[in-house]
């Protein structure tokens, strides 16, 4: 749903809700800081007093080089130095482009109030481009001493009532056959209107209410001109915010690749050693089964196994269990080799080959220290390059 607001000065603002079909929902008049714009389409629509609108030929240019060109084509017409206006482009026509200028500095003051109060605007547009428009006519709205005029799509300004004959004929001059046929006026003020000298038909109806209301049901997007261009688009203005935090987000990206990789890394080691496991675990299942033709599941087919063997006894947990708490060092250990295993009274008798006795004093250490273990060295015969040792591991002593 759009929202406009209608900044009037820096103190004052009206503002209407307009629900998709047009029908106003809300509307209101205070401080910027009293409207609550959340979940909104806002259209802020400022003095056009502050806003010069205009036409200017850039012959040649192409469309994407225009806004550069804009600039140095109007800089015989404006006051100010074209480094301290903001332009706006409108329609295109040919070699013709219709332009709207404002100060940056007034474009910084009202972006600073919205912002201030929370507001983001998704368009800035002067308000006499938010008159009715209707064919051969051109359109007054008088409001404080105000006299908005709108005299084509793109074109249009503000007047005080002293001065509004005086413009009127010099605009009506300058539009030779384009002139219209009639000029209409709603008049917000009660206090009438007269334009001396003026030589075309006024109609004038009186207006009561907030003009915002007959702005918003009057207003074409596409026959206006956005403000929030340039270095004020919502594209640019969201970069100027997000810039500072570039350095602080890249770094973030970084690191969270880092511990990405660092993660994957771990998960791979960690399935190797799992891996590792489970062969040493079938490679002990088929020495101590040595009939046993397919294996599936090493750990599961020996607990069935023994339980088969005990008729079921509890004891196979206690195997099961220090088993797998022996394996787990067996397999840190290299040159290892078990030859048999047997399972009696809460002990594994084991018989391997080692590489050398000092490696059997490491197993029978890691085996005390690492896994709780009871462990008693019953045998160590030098073979040739390797050592015959018989252990007998119990758990942990209660």
């Amino acid at each position: 749903m759009p929202m406009f607001i209608y900044l009037e000065s820096e103190q004052s603002a009206s503002w209407v809700k307009l629900a998709a079909d047009g029908v106003v929902q809300a509307s209101g008049q205070g401080g910027l800081a009293e409207i609550d714009s959340s979940g909104q389409r806002v259209i802020v629509l400022v003095p056009g007093e502050d806003v010069l609108l205009c036409r200017v030929g850039v012959p040649g240019q192409k469309q994407r080089l225009l806004a550069q060109a804009v600039p140095y084509a109007l800089e015989e017409q404006l006051i100010d130095d074209v480094e301290e206006q903001h332009f706006a482009l409108g329609a295109i026509s040919g070699d013709q482009v219709n332009v709207a200028v404002v100060s940056h500095k007034k474009m910084q003051q009202w972006l600073a109030l919205l912002q201030q109060a929370g507001i983001e605007a998704d368009q800035l547009v002067a308000d006499v481009l938010a008159l009715p428009l209707a064919e051969n006519s051109w359109q007054l709205l008088q409001f404080k001493q105000r006299l908005l005029l709108r005299y084509g799509e793109q074109r249009g300004l503000v007047m005080d009532a002293d001065s509004a004959s005086l413009n009127l004929k010099a605009l009506l001059a300058e539009a030779g056959e384009s002139r219209p046929d009639r000029i209409k006026c709603q008049d917000f003020s009660a206090a009438g209107l007269t334009l001396p000298g003026v030589d075309v038909e006024l109609l004038v109806e009186p207006a009561s209410g907030l003009p915002v209301l007959t702005m918003a049901a009057a207003y074409q997007e596409q026959k206006a001109i956005n403000l929030l261009q340039g270095q004020y688009s919502r594209r640019e203005r969201m970069s100027k915010y997000w810039r500072p935090w570039r350095a602080a987000a890249a770094l973030l990206a970084v690191f969270i690749v880092v511990q990405f990789a660092s993660g994957i890394v771990d998960q791979q080691r960690l399935a190797a050693e799992k891996t590792a496991l489970l062969e040493e675990i079938e490679q002990i299942y088929r020495q101590t089964f040595p009939k046993a033709r397919k294996v599936v599941n090493a750990k599961l087919q020996m607990e069935r196994a023994l339980k088969s063997l005990r008729g079921g006894s509890s004891t196979n947990e206690g195997f099961s269990k220090l088993l797998a708490q022996a394996g787990e060092q067996f397999n840190q250990t290299s040159q290892l080799k078990i030859q048999r295993l047997s399972f009696k009274n809460g002990q594994l008798d084991v018989a391997l080959f080692i590489g050398d006795l000092q490696q059997l004093d490491q197993l029978k250490q890691r085996l005390v220290d690492m896994a709780g273990m009871q462990v008693e060295i019953q045998s160590a015969t030098a073979k040739g390059d390797r050592v015959e040792a018989r252990l007998r591991i119990k758990g942990a002593a209660s």
